[in-house]
């Protein structure tokens, strides 16, 4: 297995951001009391300028599309094997929490690809829906994007590549949210809970009185084997194994998991394998304020009597270059290699949550 450098995933501060809502409706200020938990908010909108993007049905896109909504920007691409699933796959439970609660309505979700040379029409349109067919897939000219996102308090560039076309893209983890008169308002920060930025976006639907505003538009348009116990492998254990569905263009996985050593002496893995894959590693997604950085680890340690967590955003395993498509309810196998050259194979389930 190779061993590439580390991948950090570099999220810049927002700067000068303030509690403190500012609602550019008639140039009123929301009540001083508003608590939000994760939204944070400038004391005053800035303007983001002009607008050039093609969405991923292959039409232009401009400010006028931001106009009437909240818009929750997401700048991510379709090669992220992590991050921007689990985003992506959180901001729709958020959708479907709100859409429950009649919520929704003042909002849309709209990823912004930092990989334009990579993401074309046909693999953003496979791709952003494929999490919910109201979400919103950008793409524009590299220049031009990276200039919007500076604009914005995020920066992007490629980590060091293998190739032309194997690289990862450095990228902020903040959601950016842009106001019904198309300005930027503030941002969410990471990490992502669906739970609480629901709360928080319900809060300020209620807040600003938009839900009922008649300015807001309407949305736009294997054999399975038996998982219930732990597979054992003689010292080591698995349970709740998955791999979270992802759309058919997707070149990077992630897999999940618990280990738990049974042993009296620690288990140091150092090598994945995955026949399904072109590659297969370790790695791990650490948070620091808003900066997220994806680190690949040479060794992954079980001590011995405790468990090891990988989960979303967090200690992951990535399996990169799928052989074939692997829809819900498929399996796949993965053997980790300890340092001691002993084996332990698993079959993995494609779900979408542990549970």
């Amino acid at each position: 297995m190779n061993k590439p450098q580390t991948l950090l995933f570099v999220a810049v501060a927002l700067v000068a951001i303030g509690i403190g809502l500012f609602v550019q409706s008639g140039q009123r200020t929301a009540p001083t009391d508003l608590s939000l938990d994760k939204i944070i908010l400038l004391p005053q909108p800035k303007e983001i300028g002009d607008v050039r993007f093609t969405n991923h049905l292959g039409k232009p896109f401009s400010k006028e599309n931001l106009l009437g909504k909240w818009s929750i920007l997401f700048f991510g691409f379709t090669n992220c094997p992590d991050i921007c699933p689990t985003t992506l796959q959180t901001l729709a439970q958020v959708k479907a929490t709100l859409e429950a609660q009649q919520a929704w309505k003042p909002y849309q979700v709209i990823m912004i690809s930092v990989d334009p040379e990579r993401d074309s029409i046909e693999r953003m349109n496979s791709y952003v829906p494929w999490f919910d067919n109201s979400f919103i897939g950008l793409a524009g000219e590299l220049e031009y994007t990276r200039q919007f996102a500076k604009n914005l308090g995020v920066l992007f560039f490629k980590s060091q590549q293998s190739s032309d076309t194997v690289y990862e893209v450095d990228h902020s983890a903040s959601l950016i949210l842009v106001n019904p008169q198309g300005q930027y308002a503030g941002a969410i920060t990471a990490p992502h809970k669906h739970e609480v930025i629901a709360n928080d976006l319900k809060r300020l639907a209620q807040t600003v009185a938009l839900a009922n505003d008649s300015s807001i538009a309407d949305a736009v348009d294997l054999t399975k084997p038996d998982t219930s116990a732990s597979q054992i492998t003689s010292a080591l254990s698995f349970s709740q194994a998955w791999i979270r569905p992802a759309p058919p263009s997707a070149s990077s996985l992630a897999a999940y998991m618990i280990l738990e050593n049974r042993s009296e002496q620690d288990i140091v893995i150092v090598d994945v394998e995955a026949p399904d894959f072109a590659m297969a590693m370790i790695h791990d997604t650490v948070f620091e304020e808003d900066i997220a950085s994806m680190r690949h680890l040479d060794e992954l340690r079980i001590p011995a009597g405790q468990q090891v967590k990988l989960t979303p955003l967090s200690t992951h395993m990535m399996l990169m270059r799928p052989a074939k498509p692997f829809p819900e309810g498929s399996f796949t196998r993965i053997t980790l290699i300890d340092e001691d050259d002993r084996s332990y194979p698993l079959l993995v389930e494609v779900k979408k949550t542990s549970e």
